[in-house]
């Protein structure tokens, strides 16, 4: 079932040249685990957020901390009035540099936790071809490790941007369908596990969780460049059933990633087949928008047309607010700007594909879609 080696090596750095000291990289596993005690079902997300890792190499920079322009002695002439107290209020701009491990859990109450390292302590371990930060391993087929945030850690450092408690997980997966890279000149998105298969444990603060290859769910991707997507666009999922059929397509997934100078990049793979488009010459169609208010509650939409020669693919994804949780992430500039991401993995909706000949359209599936990956973001500059 594991997927072909000929994407293994997108699990080593990306980041080469001057892309170190202005760029990011950005690795991320999301699945689904079953609480042991009640048997509800919860999504967790862990991650790597590399940010200009030369640019400070020994030391975290967090930019949106606020930093005055002037040094400690020209602090001291303030006080003895030689100097204007505005000019020490003044504040100066700075890049983060940093290696961040970001693990969590989304839905409503979702939770994140923070662990800033130095770049220099993300490290690539070629024999067991292995990455460790933080007490953390990432490998092509484990995960283990464990971040804790105390609350007086929060209280003196907020810029830390996240929940106090703790979370821990020792988990095996496989990558059972994957794509290479799309690309644009700024950025460059890989899905490398588009369908994942997870098993093993989850820990959030005294709740634990069984994650079953099954039911794991799991999604699987990285991304590198100079900039990060804004706005940031994504719709997930290889949770499908066929409305056709009936059946569950068990070797089935999609991903979609965006925005790329407003356009999406799109894999859709349905029982083992790649459904082939041109994204240069297609037309395409996507937003996110708020939709009415039902008997379950606010919610947001999820909409993708993608048509070429040859094929159209039709999105539709709804998902609760309640649901959703922010995730922050500094933007590689700095500017004390922070893309937020709202997300949630509750989704629901449908996917349709249709063969094109001509005017003539001919449906090749229509599938239901739950277990979706949804997130939307935007930037916004950190005021004080």
């Amino acid at each position: 079932m594991a997927v072909s080696k000929k994407y293994q090596h997108y699990d080593q750095y990306m980041l080469k040249g001057k892309l170190r000291f202005n760029g990011f990289e950005r690795w991320r596993y999301v699945f689904t685990g079953v609480d042991k005690n009640t048997g509800s079902e919860k999504s967790f997300f862990i991650e790597i957020y590399l940010v200009n890792p030369l640019e400070s190499p020994k030391n975290v920079v967090i930019a949106q901390k606020s930093r005055p322009v002037v040094s400690s002695e020209d602090l001291q002439y303030a006080l003895a009035g030689t100097i204007s107290a505005q000019a020490v209020s003044d504040e100066y701009v700075v890049k983060p540099s940093y290696a961040l491990v970001k693990c969590g859990m989304f839905g409503e109450n979702g939770k994140q936790f923070n662990r800033f390292s130095p770049g220099s302590e993300l490290v690539w371990h070629k024999k067991s071809q292995e990455f460790t930060l933080a007490g953390c391993t990432f490998a092509e087929d484990v995960l283990t490790g464990e971040v804790t945030v105390h609350t007086s850690e929060l209280r003196d450092n907020p810029e830390l941007l996240c929940s106090a408690g703790k979370m821990s997980w020792n988990l095996h997966y496989e990558r059972a369908i994957a794509a290479g890279p799309f690309e644009d000149s700024q950025k460059l998105w890989c899905p490398t596990g588009s369908k994942t298969v997870f098993a093993g444990t989850v820990t959030i603060d005294d709740d634990e969780y069984s994650v079953i290859p099954k039911k794991s769910f799991g999604y699987v991707d990285k991304s590198w460049g100079t900039e990060l997507n804004d706005p940031y666009f994504h719709i997930s999922s290889s949770n499908l059933t066929s409305l056709i059929s009936g059946k569950q397509l068990t070797r089935s997934s999609f991903a979609v990633e965006g925005d790329y100078a407003d356009k999406i990049r799109l894999h859709v793979c349905i029982e083992g087949e790649e459904v082939k488009l041109n994204l240069r010459k297609a037309s395409q169609f996507h937003e996110c928008v708020e939709a009415p208010a039902d008997s379950d509650g606010e919610k947001l939409h999820w909409t993708v047309s993608v048509t070429d020669k040859k094929c159209v693919v039709d999105i539709d994804v709804f998902c609760r607010t309640r649901d959703m949780y922010v995730r922050d992430f500094e933007i590689p500039q700095g500017n004390r700007t922070l893309l937020k991401i709202l997300s949630s993995s509750s989704g629901t909706g449908e996917i349709r594909i249709y063969k094109k000949d001509g005017e003539n359209l001919e449906l090749l599936e229509h599938a239901h879609i739950a277990t979706c990956l949804c997130e939307f973001g935007k930037t916004e500059e950190v005021r004080s």
